[in-house]
């Protein structure tokens, strides 16, 4: 809609005055979400690169560009979206205010008052505008009129050849048929996120036909799109270290939900429309078997937790504050956990194409195959899914990758050696190094540098620096501004792996702080309040003698780029060696 393409219309039902979305959801209420609150969608691409950098370069700061102009990004967003509540207020938006923001950051912009005014008004000409067109667009609708029994499956249909709806969203209707209602408070919380799921939905401005929320609360009940979507809220608030959670969005399906059941029943991807025949195949709808079997997926989702904790859990560079990222991606934790509930609960049998059938699942006991794989599993999962991390295994949708390893037991049940795991580490290093010529844009830490580092600490921090309130950051220790100044001084084309793990550490954030931009020996206030032996033991692995080549300002190009390579490659033979130890 911002770039003026045409867009699907919505499909309506029934009479005048009193019509219900079938098909449009998602886009109606987006539109309804912008045009009552559009700082919420606010974000920097609104802005041209070259304003900001303007405001950086007014702030008369040499030092650390990057961080300024994060943080003048920063100042500009907080301000629309805290500021401006409606549309009038984007209409209205009052200059000055965000110009006394920024001087009260970077009071030398003070010089260039004039300039800022002058140039922030027309920062905003765009988002405005948007704005404007986006409160007067016109909504393509359909409206039928046919029998109101075939609505899930015209539904379906419409949704089958591709939607902007998720996949899990387009069986809503479907599955609207197959009820379950509970008895005891055995996952009764799925029936209130469904509740705030609808209420939030009305209070958007939406009308859900018979929805009453009393009555919903009262029956107890809930149809199988209500149970998956509620089951994959709970585990992905529970388990935010394995999946991604939006507590912002009660409305938001989740995939983990509908992903996690459809592998654990043995269902390849492309079946998911049909997972409902399959859940009432294998399952039931009774209470006692629903719970039973949700427990048991559970069950298999907090062992797995526990078994890659020293990988997901580790505290690293992350704040009491900050939302939890995973480090592993969803079909990649899907499939090692459908793998351990498939071996405890699961028989089968395999035909020619490697399907699954004559599936029988019991929830009342482990098989005899998990006694068999538990410890070799046990040892092995977390090198197997850092190796998979490490190949890039699991980029992209991961449907095909699950569904290959579905009826595959020995894939997570075999044993790794450490020559083996220590060639894709090498590997790995590798392309890093020559994928990435860095000169005055440096990669921020990629989730494969924080499993290493995490890997890495987690066994050189006591249990009083994960549990106690001290923070840490990801460090360069050859820094980065300092790095980018020598780069620029050489040839054009020349760029370095600054962002390589070799040149990657943890830090105490005051340590940190202290020293900024200066290597851990140049500073010698940073010298004065640490133990440098302590911080080379725990933290760098460096010596100062590692790093002498950094002063060096009489070193060619091919002398200053061998140098930081056999820094970096030095001290990544030190990483791998702590790894093994750690690991092996």
């Amino acid at each position: 809609m911002k770039k003026g393409y045409p867009f699907g219309s919505i499909l309506l039902s029934g009479p005048e005055g009193n019509r219900e979305i079938v098909d449009g959801l998602q886009r109606s209420r987006t539109i309804i979400d912008f045009v009552n609150n559009p700082a919420s969608f606010f974000n920097n691409s609104y802005l041209d690169e070259k304003d900001i950098n303007k405001i950086v370069k007014y702030t008369e700061l040499t030092n650390s560009t990057e961080v300024i102009y994060d943080k003048i990004s920063e100042i500009i967003k907080n301000w629309v979206t805290e500021d401006h509540n409606d549309m009038i207020s984007i209409q209205r938006m009052q200059f000055i205010k965000l110009y006394n923001k920024l001087e009260l950051e970077f009071p030398s912009i003070l010089a260039h008052k004039e300039e800022v005014l002058d140039l922030l008004p027309e920062m905003f000409n765009d988002f405005q505008t948007f704005c404007i067109q986006m409160s007067q667009v016109q909504v393509p609708a359909l409206v039928y009129f046919g029998d109101t029994d075939l609505l899930p499956e015209i539904f379906e249909r419409i949704n089958s050849q591709g939607s902007t709806l998720t996949k899990q969203e387009i069986y809503a209707a479907a599955w609207s048929n197959d009820f379950v209602t509970f008895t005891n408070d055995d996952y009764i919380e799925i029936l209130k996120i469904n509740r705030d799921r609808y209420d939030n939905m009305l209070g958007s401005g939406m009308d859900l036909g018979d929805y009453d929320s009393r009555k919903f609360v009262q029956e107890k009940t809930v149809n199988l799109f209500e149970l998956v979507f509620g089951f994959g809220k709970i585990i992905s608030k529970k388990y935010p270290h394995l999946f991604l959670y939006d507590e912002k969005d009660p409305t938001k399906v989740e995939s983990v939900g509908f992903n996690l059941i459809n592998a654990c029943l043995l269902q390849k991807s492309g079946s998911m429309r049909s997972l409902n025949r399959a859940f009432k195949d294998y399952i039931g709808l009774s209470t006692g078997n629903v719970v039973s079997f949700l427990k048991k997926i559970e069950e298999a989702v907090s062992y797995v937790d526990g078994k890659l904790s020293n990988g997901t859990k580790f505290k690293g560079n992350t704040r009491p504050t900050s939302k939890i990222s995973p480090i592993f991606s969803e079909m990649q934790i899907v499939s090692i956990i459908s793998t351990v509930f498939i071996a405890r609960h699961v028989n089968y049998k395999i035909d020619e194409n490697g399907i699954a059938y004559d599936i029988d699942i019991n929830t009342e006991a482990y098989n005899t195959k998990w006694s068999n794989m538990k410890d070799k599993f046990s040892k092995n999962i977390l090198k197997i899914a850092t190796i998979d991390m490490l190949n890039s295994k699991w980029k992209g949708s991961g449907d095909k990758k699950l569904d290959g390893l579905l009826t595959d037991q020995s894939y997570y049940n075999r044993e790794i050696v450490w020559e083996d795991f220590e060639q894709i580490l090498d590997v790995y290093f590798n392309i890093i190094n020559n994928e990435r010529n860095e000169r005055d844009k440096i990669a921020s830490p990629k989730d494969q540098e924080k499993l290493i580092l995490n890997l890495v600490y987690s066994h050189i921090f006591t249990a009083s620096d994960q549990m106690n309130d001290s923070k840490f950051d990801i460090e360069h220790l050859a820094p980065k501004d300092l790095m980018k100044r020598k780069i620029l001084s050489y040839d054009d084309d020349f760029g370095l792996p600054i962002s390589s793990i070799g040149n990657l550490c943890l830090l105490p954030e005051y340590d940190n702080r202290t020293k900024k931009s200066s290597t851990l020996y140049q500073d010698e206030d940073y010298l004065n309040s640490v133990d440098i032996s302590y911080v080379e033991e725990k933290y760098s692995f460096t010596t100062e003698k590692s790093m002498e080549w950094i002063n060096n300002g009489d070193l060619s190009q091919e002398e200053f780029k061998n140098e930081y390579l056999n820094f970096i490659t030095n001290r990544f033979e030190k990483i791998k060696k702590i790894l093994k130890e750690n690991l092996f």
